[in-house]
């Protein structure tokens, strides 16, 4: 017999070449009039913003683009787009950009409905609907414009806010807003939906819609992320990451994520001064995570070993589980993206500090298929600080 779940997702997904030419279109038809527009200085640089605001024109819409968007957004940050947005007199919000300018335009269309702030959001919840959202990506791994949350940066920890309210009247994924991303970031964005896919698989709140999107997700990772790291040119390896990107933020959005979070969390700042991209972070532990769980999930582990091109004809179940962290690791290797703590300058005596970070992310260790202990976490980085998996030893 099958459990009962629940599946919740955008109001309205758009995904194909040329897709963003309907925002004002979708935004018109939700009411707007006075849009601001969320991104980043590299993306308005880049000419999207521009090009948003003429389509949003052309529905008779005006708009004003607000481009302090950063990387890790802090919560400080956030507030001063809420602030820019309020007193603009907005009833609108496109977010254009990758995960940090499409979390903080979240919270500004909350802000356009509901009083408050966003860490009152987080502890007390809103109660009002979003003004008119549109969320279109210019990376492909986030998956922030199908998810149910907006993640901020305090001085001790990272915080989300978490809704169901939260969903965009519209997520436009189009793949030629990722065109221009650099191999580097195509690198450590990539990996991040391979993460959300692999961590939405292990989740104890996955179902079996979230697991067949988790699946797709990964052949599309293995099939087309390296092809669009050595070629960005290559519109189809772009359009198939984007495709990827978009399922496994469906996946996060109902699955969520596992300890894979929790452990990249662990050693990156606020909970130390080390400061690396989120992807690139959550992708040098996952390894470890995978090799931690896999007992706890055999025939799942197979799988993912078997849709990262590994295989596993003839093989016991065991054996192949534990071939899924072996073909992630290849994967870093051919991306060119580290395989331990170690080689970014973790050191061996935080091992048992970053094994507690772990434990201070409780959400997450819920959902996860195995224990969580702090004996567990401490072996787990003790195999990362070295890059080996235990089969490796």
């Amino acid at each position: 017999m099958f459990a009962s779940f629940p599946f919740r997702t955008a109001k309205k997904i758009l995904f194909g070449t040329g897709t963003i030419d309907q925002v004002g279109t979708e935004l018109k038809g939700v009411g707007a009039t006075k849009t601001v527009i969320i991104t980043d200085r590299t993306i308005r640089e880049a000419g999207w913003a521009d090009k948003i605001q003429a389509v949003l024109k052309e529905s008779g819409i005006s708009s004003t683009i607000w481009d302090e968007a950063q990387a890790e957004p802090s919560v400080e940050i956030g507030e001063q787009a809420i602030a820019f947005a309020r007193e603009g007199g907005f009833d609108s919000v496109v977010g254009l950009g990758g995960g940090s300018a499409i979390d903080i335009a979240k919270a500004a269309a909350v802000s356009l409905k509901n009083q408050g702030t966003i860490m009152g959001w987080i502890k007390d919840g809103f109660t009002n609907p979003l003004a008119p959202l549109a969320l279109c990506p210019t990376t492909a791994g986030t998956g922030s414009e199908v998810s149910d949350t907006a993640v901020f940066a305090t001085p001790e920890l990272k915080v989300g806010l978490v809704s169901s309210m939260l969903y965009p009247d519209v997520a436009i994924v189009d793949p030629t807003l990722t065109s221009s991303m650099p191999a580097t970031v195509t690198a450590n964005t990539g990996i991040d939906a391979l993460c959300h896919a692999i961590e939405g698989y292990q989740s104890k709140q996955a179902n079996p819609l979230t697991d067949a999107l988790a699946l797709e997700s990964m052949r599309l990772v293995d099939k087309y992320l390296r092809a669009a790291y050595c070629n960005g040119g290559d519109m189809e390896a772009r359009e198939g990451m984007a495709l990827a990107s978009l399922l496994a933020g469906i996946v996060m959005g109902n699955a969520d994520t596992t300890i894979g979070h929790a452990c990249g969390y662990a050693f990156v700042y606020p909970a130390t001064k080390l400061h690396y991209p989120h992807g690139y972070a959550i992708a040098i532990t996952l390894p470890y995570v995978m090799e931690y769980n896999a007992i706890a999930q055999l025939e799942k582990h197979a799988n993912i070993a078997e849709v990262l091109g590994e295989n596993i004809d003839g093989l016991s179940l065991r054996d192949a589980a534990f071939l899924a962290p072996v073909a992630f690791k290849k994967l870093l290797l051919d991306l060119d993206l580290p395989m331990s703590l170690r080689s970014v300058d973790v050191e061996k005596d935080m091992i048992q500090m970053l094994a507690r970070n772990v434990l201070k992310s409780p959400n997450h260790c819920r959902r996860n298929p195995r224990e969580v202990t702090e004996d567990g976490m401490i072996t787990l980085f003790e195999h990362a600080y070295e890059g080996k998996l235990a089969s490796e030893m």
